[in-house]
């Protein structure tokens, strides 16, 4: 048997050892044909294909996709898709520079319903292809498949193609929360919450097995406020009235590619050679001619128009994710790597102003501190201004609050003025389940504070509650510190804190934002307070993205596992381990929840 198992761990070593040879040969081969190929050519009377079949992320290196396969697929184990993270600015930056682009006759869209994005991401995108319809171009939609998001997008173009057998879901937005109280209740974990704020209900999955009235509340407000936004952008685009459509989606729910155009969501029943041949008449070709196709992924490769040669800067910074102390990862916002990015643009004289882009449901409290101490300090030497994304919820509020405006979307989800502590005692789990126990000898008495396998004391207890509501009044002090301009203290503050979330279209209302606009809005807004003369700046972004090589890399050390089965149920289980590995203060917000 051990024979076996040292063969095995032989083999497993030599499998990963020429794994990694191939990469860094790979890597080589590709840096030496990048160095040496010419830049990619647009041809005139092309045609932009957009293919949104992966996840739309904030900010995503534009040689993402350098490499023509998946390496994935030659790792010893399964990695997962490295290759399907598309950027938002990356995207809308490119279908700017294509609506100016002569060569660029229109753009073709193909959304996978594998696609990912938030109602805020979505819009953005959405509002960026009617700008390029503007230029007098054509767009035409094609897929098999459209689920609320991507028929959202399609919206977008002068005609929605899809073949009679397809399928289309159209039936209104939920939001279903997973609880954990009945596992903890059969493994005889004990969660101990200290909270403060009516609606700080991300604890809720830990203690109960359903919303409170207080989170039931909430989420219903703004997940009307977020299909009521969905419902007047697709009515105008597709030029009919909400009420409409809220009829269709009470009984459409889904169906095949004819009762989706009897219900007016697409415009044409068409195979997809069929619509290729209503791009030919679009470009004025003949039935046998070749189209003329440029993927988005090339396109990001060719160089901008008119390219600014000014010396001047802004400095986006991206901090997408939840927070936690330490460097950024995928999904993560590390305080460590965004203090370092403020640090960065502040020291840099060419930097002239700061946009803070947001897209974060809040973590951890101390990281969340540390980043906002560095707005304050950049802010302090040049303009800082926070764009919203998807949710800034939070600690994701936390960072935005000392910025010197706050530019969101009416479908951000912000807000979530509150904090949390939770500790796990495990201690019956180990004698119940197990029947280990566990004894102890302190030098003080509280030495061993913070350890699951004992039950705290009510002077722990009591300490731990002081210590939840002193960070409660730390967040509302970078509140209101933060924007003396509409809230004179922290009691104004409070009266819309305590936890509770808002979607971006009441937020304005309550002075939790300032205006409604886009990544590119806030921009703009930045060169104005800065004095800039428009357009005459370039755009510098922080934290630098991750090359394609060094993705592949992170993604062969921790194994993506995005395809397995029950993979959401396991990002849940996740979620708790991360709880009860970090336990602590938290300015997180209510639930994780998908929107679909």
């Amino acid at each position: 048997m051990n024979f076996f198992k040292t063969f095995l761990a032989a083999l497993s070593a030599i499998a990963v050892v020429i794994f990694l040879i191939f990469l860094l040969f790979v890597g080589i081969i590709g840096s030496a044909i990048s160095g040496s190929e010419k830049q990619v050519l647009v041809k005139d009377n092309s045609v932009l294909q957009i293919s949104l079949d992966g996840q739309i992320v904030e900010n995503a290196p534009a040689n993402l996709d350098d490499l023509d396969f998946d390496l994935g697929e030659f790792a010893p184990f399964p990695m997962g898709s490295t290759t399907n993270k598309l950027g938002l600015f990356q995207l809308i930056e490119n279908i700017k520079k294509a609506k100016d682009d002569k060569r660029i006759r229109g753009i073709y869209l193909t959304i996978s319903p594998a696609m990912a994005a938030g109602q805020t991401t979505l819009r953005n995108l959405h509002d960026a292809l009617l700008d390029f319809k503007s230029s007098g171009k054509f767009i035409l939609s094609y897929s098999e498949i459209y689920t609320e998001q991507g028929l959202y997008l399609a919206s977008a173009a002068d005609k929605i193609y899809m073949p009679s057998s397809g399928i289309v879901e159209f039936n209104g937005f939920a939001s279903s929360p997973m609880f954990y109280k009945g596992l903890f209740d059969k493994l005889d974990i004990k969660p101990q919450i200290f909270k403060v704020g009516t609606f700080k209900s991300a604890v809720e999955p830990y203690i109960t097995d359903k919303m409170s009235d207080s989170a039931r509340k909430q989420v219903d407000v703004f997940l009307n406020v977020l299909w009521d936004e969905y419902i007047e952008d697709l009515a105008e685009a597709r030029g009919t009235d909400k009420a409409s459509l809220n009829r269709v989606a009470e009984n459409f729910v889904f169906g095949d590619g004819s009762k989706a155009k009897a219900a007016g969501l697409v415009d044409e029943l068409a195979y997809e050679e069929d619509v290729l041949q209503k791009l030919r008449e679009e470009l004025d070709l003949s039935e046998k001619q070749k189209i003329t196709f440029i993927s988005m992924k090339k396109y990001l490769k060719t160089p901008a128009l008119n390219p600014s040669k000014a010396k001047d800067k802004i400095a986006i910074i991206f901090a997408d994710g939840e927070i936690r102390s330490g460097k950024s990862t995928e999904g993560v916002v590390g305080s460590e790597t965004i203090v370092k990015a403020l640090r960065q643009a502040r020291e840099d004289d060419n930097v002239k102003a700061v946009v803070l882009r947001v897209n974060s449901p809040g973590g951890s409290a101390l990281a969340s501190d540390m980043m906002a101490d560095e707005v304050r300090l950049t802010k302090n030497v040049k303009p800082v201004i926070c764009s919203m994304g998807n949710v800034a919820a939070s600690g994701g509020y936390y960072i935005a609050a000392p910025c010197d405006k706050i530019f969101a979307e009416e479908n951000t989800i912000t807000g979530s003025i509150g904090i949390f502590g939770m500790f796990f005692t495990t201690n019956e789990l180990f004698e119940k389940k197990l029947g280990l126990t566990f004894d102890q000898v302190e030098t003080h008495s509280s030495a061993n504070f913070g350890n699951p396998n004992f039950e705290m004391s009510k002077a722990e207890e009591m300490l731990l509650q002081r210590n939840v509501e002193k960070g409660y009044g730390s967040f509302l002090k970078v509140v209101y510190t933060g924007r003396p301009a509409h809230f004179a203290d922290s009691i104004a503050v409070d009266k819309v804190g305590q936890g509770r979330v808002w979607a971006g279209r009441d937020a304005l209302g309550i002075h939790l934002i300032d205006e409604y606009g886009s990544l590119q809005d806030a921009v703009a807004y930045a060169a104005e307070a800065a004095g800039m003369e428009k357009d005459n700046y370039r755009k510098q972004l922080l934290p630098r993205p991750k090359s394609s090589m060094e993705q592949l890399m992170e993604a062969f050390g921790q194994s993506q596992v995005k395809s397995i089965p029950m993979y959401e149920e396991m990002k849940q289980l996740e979620r708790i381990k991360n709880m009860a590995n970090r336990p602590g203060v938290y300015t997180l917000m209510p639930f994780s929840f998908d929107v679909y």
